[in-house]
């Protein structure tokens, strides 16, 4: 799934330069055959979602969604679950039941996986504050849905995804201010209809008195309760102040803006098993062979491939430091910096290319090493 440049990649490891903007990533993105439609872990997904929409590209947010939202479903109907058994009983703090998992990865099959334990156990208040948490980002990419179809004028498929964050969520309110929203745009002369955005709209600005979204909410319950006393809003003078909708649910901006850091993360922290492991595992040999017969773009792609999910293996970062000299990159200095942390994967990277054929290469690839990593030199001795 070629989703990411080396750049972004590499220097999120080492905490260097920006990662690239949106509009780039998207180019990318574009360009990569069966990407939509393939299994994805859900912070993939989702983050693939904020992409596009922060790109005015809905209905490909749509799609994305849609696989995200699958992928979350497990983790949603255990929360759910959960929930009714826990009844009018508060759950724990997050903290208190140690929703973290000893993994290093806080994603939400892991921390899908604390709330089961918990569960198992017999502890219902830690197992929905856990499976809250393993939900955490999966509101957002409902709501995003909703905004989707909201721009589309699919004013019943935006309410049923607003209506599905609120029948599953008790701690969403933004999704009160967006049917409030919705209604108001939808029967803007049906009194009735109007009195239930109102009563949408009070509820958020109760539940949300703090809200970045409160003065435009006000702005609109005040609009709403002046078109119920007029008998709809068609009746009431023009306003020469226009009253905002919910930003996400305007058109958004076809500018780059960078990457968020969830989405960032999301790429890096993306969950791994036995057969993705065995997938990688191929591209980098396949991508070591490419290398060896001279084919660098193809070597590249492939390397490019992994760089996402395992941007810290030392193997793939060989493989993609000697790619990127080969090709007499820019930036191959900077990666080869990175590489040479682990002189004996370079090293290693030496004898699979002489085992394929490329014994040249293995020698150039060993001189290097050994004027970039002098303290390794002596390894490398009857190499050179």
């Amino acid at each position: 799934m070629t989703v990411w440049s080396i750049a972004l990649t590499l220097s999120l490891a080492q905490g260097a330069p920006p990662a690239p903007n949106a509009d780039e990533l998207i180019k990318k993105i574009d360009a990569t055959a069966g990407l939509k439609g393939s299994e994805k872990p859900f912070e993939i997904a989702a983050s693939l979602v904020r992409l596009y929409f922060s790109q005015g590209r809905t209905k490909d947010a749509q799609v994305y969604a849609r696989e995200a939202l699958a992928a979350a479903q497990p983790a949603l109907t255990f929360y759910v679950d959960q929930k009714k058994k826990l009844g009018g009983k508060k759950p724990a703090a997050a903290d208190q039941a140690k929703c973290d998992p000893d993994k290093k990865d806080a994603n939400l099959v892991n921390v899908l996986e604390v709330a089961k334990r918990h569960a198992a156990q017999g502890k219902t208040p830690e197992a929905v504050a856990c499976a809250r948490k393993a939900v955490t980002a999966v509101p957002d990419v409902m709501m995003m849905d909703g905004h989707a179809s909201f721009l589309a004028r699919d004013y019943a498929a935006a309410r049923a995804s607003y209506e599905r964050v609120l029948a599953t969520f008790d701690d969403v309110p933004d999704a009160l201010y967006a049917r409030g929203a919705l209604t108001v745009d939808e029967k803007p002369d049906d009194v009735k209809a109007l009195e239930t955005a109102k009563k949408d709209l009070e509820q958020f600005l109760s539940a949300a008195p703090s809200s970045r979204h409160g003065r435009g909410a006000k702005a609109l319950l005040e609009r709403t309760t002046a078109g119920i006393q007029a008998g709809g809003l068609s009746k009431l003078v023009p306003s020469p102040v226009q009253v905002p909708l919910p930003p996400m649910m305007q058109q958004q901006p076809s500018g780059p803006p960078q990457l968020d850091q969830a989405t960032i993360a999301a790429f890096q922290n993306a969950p791994q098993n036995a057969e993705t492991d065995a997938r990688f595992a191929k591209l980098i040999e396949d991508s070591e062979d490419a290398l060896a017969k001279g084919r660098y773009q193809d070597a590249l792609a492939g390397f490019k491939q992994v760089m996402p999910y395992q941007p810290s293996n030392p193997r793939l970062r060989a493989g993609m430091a000697w790619t990127l000299v080969r090709l007499g990159k820019p930036m191959a200095q900077q990666v080869w910096g990175v590489a040479i942390e682990n002189p004996a994967a370079v090293d290693a990277l030496g004898d699979r290319l002489k085992a394929l054929g490329d014994a040249e290469g293995a020698k150039a690839l060993w001189t290097r090493l050994a004027e970039s990593a002098p303290g390794y030199a002596p390894k490398l001795e009857g190499k050179r």
